[in-house]
Formats: structure tokens, sequence, C-alpha cells
């Protein structure tokens, strides 16, 4: 039988439009508010939460009908830190065509645009995720005949596939604890049904850090409802690295292993929310599973280049909710060169460039003290990358309620350096002590150990440190240290940056050129008071001339002032060899002006001994450095000069009547 196509085409031509048009005009004249109410209706009943929307549901005609909501909120639970749960800028629904055919509407795809989510839990360990029912929810109901029958909760429609895009997610461990929060610049989820695997195709990260794309699995979405994910099996790339993580999380434990390599392992910073350096290439092995009553992290393998090391970090709480964290650190060698920290942003035009520091900028804070047990042990066979080789070092950190101890010790070059900080929380403001020494070390060595800018290169020297403060934070402890530093250092350059403001008549006598100025020997002792450190006594040793001086470093703002007087060795030096007063600090340009009466001030009575001659016969002596064998004779070789020594303004030296024994004098009487 021939089938007469012309006529079937016509009809359909004729057809499929006044069909589509039906459609479309169904769908704009209908009343969305009956459904609206139900879908908020029964979102009440399936979580026992509110959702709004400040703009009512629209139709939004096209290839793929859809249901538009904007301005749309889920409330949050009634302990939460913010009264909405999640904040959608725009939410779209995509009608399944088929049962729009049979007058229903069907969601077949969620389309979250600008969500803002935030998940958290309070003291006790309830999560805002976990929803309930109201409580008319179930039970029996007569007035249905049904009054022997519970009636089952409601659930909602599943919907098989979630976007989402441009949103921000979240979560928050409770308190003491820093937020996590993650970009989502897009994010697909695909499952056919809640409890079945949970498909992701995401782009997310940290702000400001490098994207990471993963697809896989990420067990169920009643799992990560219930905090038991399931099976997890995803892979992603950051960049040019990569990554996967395979494993489960369910009833019987963590079991997740990761692997990852890439070219530069900086890009793990944000994530950590640690200041990671850059380097590489680098790979990693880690294992993460539960143990006990704890979170166990392995790290069996971490190459960077040409550093090799291993750890391990147990997490667990004690009887009381305390968070207790152990770390071992095992590096067979770590190879300094081979790491660099991240560049910092780029200064605008006209900016000028940061000022020089000689003390940490990174303001060290105890306010976290106590919320935790922190105990750290790190191990290190081989450290390359400075002027000299550090090996067999240790580090210890250890971190409760009570104290905070930090100690560290190693073998650099020919000598060794060793440390010890200590923090009693006792008390209003706590008290820091803080013990170091280093004998036979490079100075540029341990200025790049300790984050100092010592400003000597090429020099090897002995230090003994001593201070002890109050204060909860480095700048605190620093204003009100006191105590002792002792250095003595051998032959090295001053830098010529370290010799701005100099007179010129003293970089003459110095021999100074672009590379800055050589001596034969440098020492001198800081007594430290009230956050001042007085330098009673400075002597250094050079070509032309002996110097001797002293002054005040403030550890509070950290501004300087000394004074330096010289001795020739010759005739045309003695033309240049005139005392000088320099001054300067952070954020201030060092300035400097001969004295030349300053001298007389500094010698006494009888015979005047010469300090060119005293170190020449000192210095005949095997093995002794001569300006540390010098410095303890300048008091008696120029009685004069500790009267003449600086001290900051508001803090000159006044005789305590306390500590003479004397009362202090009683209050005057106002005039009647």
């Amino acid at each position: 039988m021939r089938i007469p196509w012309r006529p079937v085409i016509w009809a359909a031509l004729i057809v499929v439009p006044v069909v589509a048009a039906g459609i479309v005009l169904w769908l704009v004249t209908r009343d969305l508010s009956s459904y609206q109410a139900r879908l908020t209706e029964q979102v009440r009943k399936v979580t026992g939460r509110e959702i709004t929307s400040r703009v009512k549901l629209s139709v939004k005609i096209g290839r793929e009908p859809a249901l538009v909501a904007e301005g749309v909120t889920l409330s949050n639970a009634p302990w939460a830190s913010r009264p909405e749960l999640a904040r959608v800028r725009r939410l779209t629904m995509y009608l399944d065509p088929f049962s729009l055919l049979l007058g229903d509407a069907k969601v077949g795809k969620l389309l979250l645009e600008g969500a803002d989510i935030a998940i958290e839990r309070n003291e006790v360990g309830d999560s805002n995720l976990e929803m309930l029912p109201p409580p008319d929810g179930s039970g029996p109901h007569a007035s249905e005949n049904r009054s022997l029958r519970l009636r089952s909760n409601p659930a909602f429609p599943w919907i098989s596939t979630i976007e989402v895009r441009d949103s921000t997610l979240t979560v928050s461990e409770g308190a003491g604890r820093p937020p996590v929060v993650l970009d989502i610049a897009r994010g697909t989820f695909k499952s056919t049904a809640a409890n079945q695997p949970l498909q992701i195709d995401a782009s997310l990260g940290p702000p400001q850090a490098t994207p990471l794309e993963l697809t896989g699995t990420i067990g169920s979405f009643d799992g990560w409802l219930r905090g038991l994910p399931g099976n997890i099996d995803v892979q992603g790339a950051y960049g040019a690295g990569r990554v996967a993580i395979k494993g489960s999380i369910g009833t019987k434990g963590t079991a997740l292993q990761i692997s990852s390599e890439g070219p530069d392992v900086g890009v793990f910073g944000p994530y950590v929310r640690l200041p990671v350096p850059s380097g590489g290439p680098y790979v990693l092995n880690a294992k993460v599973g539960t143990q006990r009553n704890g979170l166990k992290v392995e790290v069996p393998s971490l190459k960077i280049g040409a550093s090799e090391l291993s750890g391990e970090a147990l997490f667990r709480a004690d009887r009381s909710g305390t968070p207790i964290a152990s770390v071992n650190i095992d590096a067979a060698k770590i190879d300094l060169g081979g790491l660099r920290v991240a560049p910092a942003a780029a200064a605008g035009t006209g900016t000028p460039p940061p000022q020089r520091r000689f003390l940490p900028s990174s303001q060290l804070q105890a306010s976290w003290l106590g919320r935790g047990t922190i105990s750290v042990s790190a191990r290190f066979g081989e450290v390359t990358g400075l002027s000299g080789r550090i090996a067999n070092g240790s580090l210890s950190l250890s971190s409760s309620e009570k104290r905070f101890a930090l100690r560290g010790a190693a073998s650099v070059g020919g000598g060794s350096v060793g440390f010890d900080l200590v923090y009693d929380p006792t008390g209003r403001a706590g008290q820091t002590t803080l013990t170091a020494t280093a004998s036979k070390v490079a100075m540029d060595d341990l200025g790049a150990l300790l984050g100092l800018d010592l400003g000597l290169k090429d020099a090897v020297g002995d230090l003994d440190l001593r201070l002890r403060g109050g204060g909860r934070n480095a700048g605190g402890a620093l204003s009100s240290a006191s105590g002792v530093i002792e250095f003595g250092v051998g032959k090295g350059v001053w830098p010529a940056d370290g010799l701005v403001g100099f007179p010129a008549e003293s970089m003459r006598l110095l021999n100074a050129g672009d590379n800055g100025a050589a001596f034969n020997c440098l020492a001198g002792r800081f007594e430290v008071g009230g956050g001042i450190a007085n330098l009673r006594r400075l002597v250094f040793d050079t070509s032309r001339a002996t110097w001797i001086g002293g002054g005040y470093v403030s550890l509070r703002n950290e501004a300087w002032e000394f004074i330096i007087v010289p001795e020739a060795r010759d005739g045309p030096g003695a033309q240049l060899a005139f005392p000088f007063r320099i001054k300067g600090g952070t954020g201030r340009q060092p300035a400097g002006a001969l004295e030349p009466g300053l001298g007389k001030l500094l010698i006494g009575g009888g015979a005047v001994p010469s300090l060119v001659g005293t170190f020449n016969q000192i210095a005949r002596q095997p093995k002794v450095n001569a300006c540390v064998a010098m410095a303890p004779r300048i008091d008696g070789m120029r009685p004069g000069l500790r009267a003449q020594l600086p001290s900051p303004a508001g803090d000159r030296e006044r005789p305590s009547r306390r500590a003479q024994g004397k009362p202090p004098p009683p209050p005057r009487r106002q005039a009647e």
C-alpha cells in the first residue's frame, strides 16, 4: 500500500506549530502561584526549613522550558551564625517536556547561580545540614481513616542533575578553627537517586588559588548529608599539576590514597592555608585514614626538586573535646636553593620600595594558645643552599594550655647553633623567654635562618642571646624585653647599603667602595631593658683604624642612634679620624654628622691608652678574636664613653629611688 506522504507532511507542518503555540500559551497563561506554594510546603515538610523567593516564579521559554526564581533563600538551623543556610541569586528549574504534555511540571535539571552556602557545626557537633520534618509531618491521622498506620515522611522529588555556577561554599567546623572557603566557578553533579553514586565535574578552589578541575565519583548525596560520603574516586588537574584521590569514607572509617605531581608545590599553599614555598618539580604520595578516635595523615614520600622528606600527623580530641595534633617530620635532605618564597604582588607606580628591617617582619601571635594541644617533631639530615652546610638538625614544638616551647639545634658549617623559645601564659600578658647561641657560624646564614637582616657578609662569628619579655605577640614581648646580647665576629665585609649616612671622611678612613668596607673583627654587648637595647661597648677594627663606640636600638619602633670614635694607624688617617654620630631606623633615612669635640669628653685624667696599640698587642695572641678580648677594657681606656652614649628621648637613665633603698617622695598638696 502506497502512503500518501505529501498530505502527511502538510498535516505535520500545520499541526506541529499549532501544538507548540498551544504549549507556549499554556505555559505563559498558567498561574504558578499554586505550584510555588506547593513547592514551598513540600520543602517545609521534608526539611523543616522555610524557602522563600524575592521574585515570584516565572516561565522561561526556549529549547528547554524552565521555571526561574530570583533571590531564593533557605532558612538555617536555629543555633546557626546566620539566618540563611543558602542564598541563591538565581535558581532555574528546567522542566521535562514530556511531563508538560501530560499536564505536570517535573524538574529535570536544577541550575544554581551565585549561590552562597554556609555549612557549620555547633559546639556539640550538630551540623546545620541535619534537616528533620516538622512535628506534624508524621504520625497517625484519624481523619484519613488510617489511625493504626504511621504516615511515612514526605520525600522531595529527586533531581538527577544539579549545576552550580559562580558560587561560594563556606565550611566551619566550630570555634577556634578557621572556616574553609571554596569558590566554585562551575560544577555539575549527576546521580540517578539520592543513594546512588554522585558524579562530579567541577572547577573549584580557595580564593586567589589555582582552581582544581575535578571529575569522578564522590560518594552519594545522602552519604554527604549523614557525614559518610562512601566511595570516592576522583582525578583532577590544577594548572600543570595533577592529583588523584581514591578510597572511602564510611562506617568503618576513612581510607584515602592521594597522589599528586606537578611543576610547583607552592600551589598547595592556599589549600592547606600555610606559607608553602615555591619549588619543584614535586611528587607526593599520601594516605589519610582513621585510627581509633583520630585521623591520621601519612606522607611516605614527598620529593620537591632535590629535597626529600616524609612524615605523619595524627589529629584527635581528648575526653573534654580539646583538639590534639601530633606531627613528625623526617627529612633526609632539604635544598633551600630549590625553594623560594612566592613573589609578592607588584607594587603600583610611584609606590616606594619596602623599607629594610633588622627585626622579623612577621609578628607572631599567641592568641590561639590553649585552644588545642600541638606537638611537632622534625629531624633533617642535611640542608643545602646556604654558604655553609647544615646537618644533623632537629626542631621540636609543644603547645598546650599552660606552655608553649620551641627548640632547635643544628650543625652549621664548622660551627653550631641552637635556640630555646618558651612562652608561659600565666598572668595578664604572659612571659616569653628566648635563649639562643651560635658558635663559629656564618652571619649571613644565621640571619637567613632567623629571618633577620644582620647586614654582614662573608663573616663568621659567635652569638649569645638571652631575652625575656611580656606580651601575647612578638611586638609586645620586644617592647618590654630585658636581657643581654653579646656578639663577636671575625673577618668580613660590611655591605655598602649598611654604610648609608656615614660622613665622607669616615668612608675614606674605612676604605669603603662599591662592595662595602672590609673589617678585621667586630664585637659588642647589648644590655636590654624595657625594650631598649643599649650597646654599651662596640669595637671593630679595619685596615686603617680601630673604632669604638656605642648607642641604642629601640625594639619598640626600630629606631637607633650610635656614636663612633676612630683612632687612625697612620698620619694621613689621623686627618680623617673624627668622632661622628649617626641615627636612623625603619622608615627613616640614616643620617650622620662629625662631632670633632666628642673625643675629648671620653678621655679621663692621666695617660691616654692607645686603642691601636692595645688592639695590636692583643692580636698577637693565637686563636683569639682581638675585638672580643678588647671590648671589656673600653670602659677603663675611655672612661667618659658611657656618659656620652645616646639614649631614646623619654628613656634617659635616671637613678631609681627604690633601687637606692629610698622611699618615693610624698605627693604634693594642692593649694587650697
